[in-house]
């Protein structure tokens, strides 16, 4: 596994990996290498469930800027990690300051970091990891994780053919 610096890069180089034991080894080389992986896709796939005390997806006020390169962004989720986890601590000073304070906070990493970080990050946030990488949830039960937000079935459309009159 190379070293990456963006999140996205990392879940990236996993599933590069061809076979479920081969993305799992993959993952805890990752893991062993950057102390964020664990915990994010825990909280990712609703494996734990943090309380946030922050509104579902993304914030509306948000200038995320989606036209940086990869690997580009003024931070990133490993950077701001710290502060990240002050979200999901009941003791952490940042819940004592009002709900609007907690969103302008969790506004600014999110427009720190680059714009597929920050998507993994409100993913994260609301237990929807997996509707972002689908292909995660094969590697669950095989890293221990039974119990996790399964993502609703697609619906399949069903195509209508017009009638034919002659």
């Amino acid at each position: 596994m190379r070293k990456v610096r963006q999140i996205d890069e990392g879940f990236e180089e996993v599933f590069k990996a061809s076979g479920v034991t081969a993305q799992v080894a993959q993952l805890k080389e990752w893991a062993g290498m950057n102390q964020v992986v664990v915990p994010l896709v825990r909280w990712g796939v609703g494996a734990e469930k943090p309380d946030w005390g922050l509104p579902e997806g993304m914030p509306e006020a948000n200038k995320v800027q989606n036209d940086i390169p990869d690997g580009m962004g003024e931070t990133t989720i490993t950077l701001e990690w710290r502060r990240i986890k002050q979200f999901t601590d009941p003791t952490a000073n940042i819940k004592n300051l009002p709900p609007w304070k907690q969103e302008m906070n969790w506004l600014q990493i999110l427009e720190g970091v680059h714009h597929k970080e920050a998507k993994i990050l409100t993913a994260v946030k609301d237990g929807k990891l997996l509707d972002l990488y689908p292909k995660l949830e094969k590697l669950l039960s095989t890293l221990g994780i039974e119990e996790y937000n399964k993502p609703e079935p697609k619906k399949k459309r069903k195509s209508r053919k017009k009638k034919e009159t002659a």
